[in-house]
């Protein structure tokens, strides 16, 4: 009996095909390569034979070697801590460093723990995404004491010592009052937050006071700056450039080359980086302070300065900020100044500046001035006047036809 005849006719089809590709596949094989193809080929080879292995000779991190050239202390295996006290007198760009103990106070727009509490924090980190993935190697502190500056640097240089470095960081840190960092509320402080619950370690900040300087940065500077970075802070506010400064963009790349490699020398640049961004935490109390009381004079937001007078509770304020600098203000300023003119009763000044804007075709201010032409002085043909020039809708339909029967004495028009 053949073996054609006990296999079912399927399982012998696809064995043909199966041996017909096997035969196809070793006369391709068995042919020589084409001419030009081989020699291109053994060409490669010789490249790759003859260039030098690009990858870096593998080297254990010699920590004590690291710590000598830190001047550091080291707190425990992994753990390095580096110290450092400066003067009072120590400028960052133009602003001495001994000017700024006044401004933080008005930053706060509430009664500021003393002086001795405050601690500025800036952290460097292996990643920008956040996240359970990414470590915080490297924190830097900055505190003020009555005789000078007291900069402090806690560096991680072994992944298993994050607890004893976390537990070293978080003693220092449950000694401030106030915390100062720079968008720290939406990175380093949850990182550090995510870090400590990971590695089983109490809290160390969460009822401590912060301040984010961010965020009065922004309010001084967004609609006047491209951007609200340190760095373009700094060169805008302070007349810092640095030369030669690793960005923070690289610290995750150095940090990595020294657990991978050993190699010491992008971890010494991070520090140098972190250092400057301390110093520039409390330079820059100096300058935001200064758009408190005189926005135009730096280049501020009036209007936004303004508007945080008045949500502190002192619009006498905001009304002579912006009356001050009238001249320099755009539509959207000019109808906060007209409003708080209407809620001190200046019916007059309100109305001058509704009318002036009414003339530009501005919305809001044709309506004010509608209302107020309306309600206050019952000129209903220039309030009409007024509503007719509104884009349409239902909301200049509804004054036309109310407007137009005071007009023509179809309703009563009390005096509100």
């Amino acid at each position: 009996m053949s073996l054609r005849s006990t296999w079912p006719s399927r399982y012998w089809s696809c064995s043909v095909r199966l041996d017909q590709r096997l035969r196809l596949l070793r006369t391709r094989a068995a042919l020589p390569p084409p001419a030009s193809e081989h020699g291109e080929l053994a060409a490669r080879l010789r490249r790759l034979s003859s260039a030098p292995c690009r990858q870096a000779p593998r080297k254990t991190p010699d920590e004590q070697a690291l710590a000598a050239a830190l001047g550091a202390d080291r707190l425990a295996p992994g753990v390095l801590r580096v110290r450092q006290r400066l003067d009072l007198d120590i400028r960052q760009g133009r602003v001495r460093l001994g000017d700024c103990l006044s401004a933080l106070p008005g930053l706060l727009g509430e009664p500021a723990p003393h002086p001795n509490g405050w601690l500025f924090l800036d952290t460097e980190t292996s990643g920008l995404a956040g996240g359970t993935g990414t470590w915080a190697f490297l924190c830097g502190l900055l505190r003020l004491e009555p005789d000078g500056l007291v900069v402090t640097q806690y560096l991680l240089t072994r992944l298993d010592a994050e607890r004893p470095y976390l537990e070293a960081l978080g003693t220092e840190l449950r000694t401030a009052g106030l915390l100062v960092t720079y968008n720290g509320k939406s990175f380093d402080l949850p990182l550090l937050a995510t870090r400590f619950r990971l590695a089983g370690c109490p809290s160390a900040f969460e009822d401590k006071h912060h301040l984010d300087l961010l965020h009065p940065m922004r309010r001084a500077f967004a609609r006047m700056w491209p951007d609200c970075r340190l760095a373009t802070a700094e060169q805008r506010l302070l007349d810092l450039a640095r030369e030669d400064d690793l960005s923070g963009a690289e610290a995750p790349s150095a940090w990595l080359d020294w657990l991978r490699r050993g190699e010491s020398e992008g971890l010494v640049a991070v520090l140098r980086h972190n250092r400057c961004d301390l110093l520039s935490l409390p330079a820059l109390t100096r300058p935001l302070h200064q758009t408190l009381v005189d926005p135009a004079g730096i280049g501020a937001d009036i209007q936004r300065i303004a508007q945080l007078h008045r949500s502190r509770g002192d619009p006498d304020l905001a009304l002579e900020l912006l009356s001050t600098n009238r001249d320099r203000l755009k539509p959207a300023a000019l109808l906060d100044l007209a409003r708080l003119h209407r809620r001190r009763g200046d019916w007059s000044s309100a109305s001058d500046i509704w009318e002036a804007l009414a003339e530009q075709r501005i919305p809001d201010a044709l309506a004010e001035q509608a209302k107020y032409l309306e309600h206050r002085e019952r000129d209903y043909a220039k309030a009409l006047e007024c509503v007719a020039r509104l884009p349409p809708g239902l909301e200049r339909e509804n004054r036309r036809m109310r407007l137009e029967k005071k007009l023509w004495g179809q309703t009563p028009c009390p005096r509100s």
